[in-house]
């Protein structure tokens, strides 16, 4: 209990400060505009000695608790999954043209029995003809995949989505510049990010999983030296007869460790891609197809077992409106690995090495009420060649503007326990998260 009442209370503190700021900075609105007025406001407008040029655009937030029960035993972990009380303040604020985009995360972890804080968003936006640019920490995407990844090399967080967090969670934060050049010719999106930016892997703190090094389950709380390298993207994206086309290249390293250094630390290797893809109506729904080559820089040859091979992935889906409010998508997805044989002949235990070519199939279900009060979404995913599979049920009910319900879970099977979904077996989950807006 003290715990809560000091999340409760650092709540209040925040949601009062903040909102005394915003009565100040309406108050002091020039004309009595009304903040969407002001937010409208074209960028290039000239009216720097007018004092509507600095205002509170918007502010909102959510307090949010989370718990989660594993549905087994783990020899590793606690019965609870997940325990999260979360204060979310989001801020934006126009200067001179200039926006100023905040949302910060303040909460306290259960699990690891921690108060932790961070900004998922903490970035300056400025818009000039037809050129956009974004700095500091914001969350990147791009790509067609449906929680399929090809293209996009910016980080994810499997630890939350494995956990009952909201689906926003899987894409985590980076500290990066981002410039977006729009012409009739083509459209270009260029990232730099200085420092690379890891995934939130898998590693022990939460979830038990297959160590290879081990040939069984563990949960041995990974570190990995990160590079202190930068990393760089280039999309360039056209739409052409209602079809979006996009290409895309990113440098920098795997996202989750695949190596080990002299001293035998884990570390992450260099890694290099290059893909395709197009997204567009057919039949009464829609299709993507996306494609991507990943080359492993520092293991072109494909025999050193301890990192990852180059790889060619492969892309297609369809979403489809089957009746009013209910909706299916569906995509198939190919993962080959490059070079397999030499891999497999250098291989300390060529048995858990991956297949040459892992595939997998997802299936997306989801209804919504006639008010749009309850949804029902499943998602799933299954690999005919790894026969293992992972489902993703849940519920939402949003009972007015500010209170919402979710329920929902994380279920793993699988029959070997070195394929990718099904290690994580011991970590099935049921969880329930309370959300307030405001």
């Amino acid at each position: 209990m003290p715990r809560i009442t000091l999340v409760i209370g650092i709540a209040g503190t925040l949601f009062f400060n903040m909102a005394a700021q915003f009565s100040y900075a309406q108050e002091n609105t020039a004309d009595n505009e009304s903040f969407d007025s002001v937010w409208d406001d074209d960028w290039g407008e000239d009216t720097y000695n007018s004092t509507k040029n600095i205002n509170v655009a918007s502010f909102s937030g959510f307090t949010e608790t989370l718990y989660g029960s594993r549905l087994s035993n783990s020899e590793f972990h606690k019965k609870t999954s997940i325990e999260d009380i979360r204060l979310r303040l989001e801020t934006k604020l126009d200067i001179y043209s200039v926006n100023i985009v905040s949302k910060g995360d303040i909460y306290y972890d259960g699990v690891l029995d921690d108060w932790r804080g961070n900004f998922r968003e903490l970035r300056l936006d400025y818009s000039w003809k037809q050129t956009d640019l974004k700095v500091g920490r914001q969350v990147l995407t791009w790509g067609t995949g449906d929680f399929l990844f090809l293209n996009d090399f910016f980080p994810k967080d499997w630890q939350s989505f494995f956990s009952g967090r909201d689906d926003e969670y899987l894409k985590a934060s980076s500290n990066a510049v981002k410039l977006s050049l729009y012409s009739s010719i083509i459209n270009t999106d260029f990232v730099w990010v200085p420092k690379f930016e890891p995934d939130n892997y898998v590693r022990g703190d939460y979830y038990s999983f297959f160590n290879p090094l081990s040939n069984s389950i563990s949960a041995p709380n990974l570190e990995a030296n990160e590079p202190d390298n930068s990393e760089f993207a280039i999309r360039l994206f056209k739409t052409i007869n209602s079809y979006e086309l996009g290409g895309y290249f990113y440098r920098g390293y795997f996202k989750s460790p695949n190596g080990f250094s002299e001293q035998g630390e884990l570390e992450f290797s260099r890694l290099q891609s290059l893909g395709f893809s197009v997204r567009g109506q057919a039949g009464d729904g829609l299709i993507n197809l996306e494609t991507s080559y990943l080359n492993s820089l520092d293991d072109k040859e494909g025999n050193d077992p301890l990192i990852s091979n180059s790889q060619f992935r492969f892309l297609i889906g369809y979403e489809q409106e089957l009746r009013e409010r209910l909706t299916a998508s569906t995509q198939i997805y190919l993962e080959r690995t490059l070079k397999y044989n030499q891999l497999v002949e250098s291989s300390f235990n060529p048995t858990i090495e991956p297949n040459e070519n892992r595939t997998l199939l997802t299936l997306r279900l989801g209804w919504r009420s006639r008010n749009d009060k309850l949804r029902l979404s499943l998602f799933t995913f299954y690999s005919p060649s790894d026969s293992d599979s992972y489902w993703r049920p849940s519920v939402n009910y949003r009972v007015d503007d500010h209170w919402n319900v979710s329920f929902g879970g994380n279920v793993f099977e699988g029959k070997d326990e070195n394929t990718f979904f099904s290690q994580l077996d011991d970590n099935e989950n049921l969880f329930l998260r309370v959300r307030y807006n405001y």
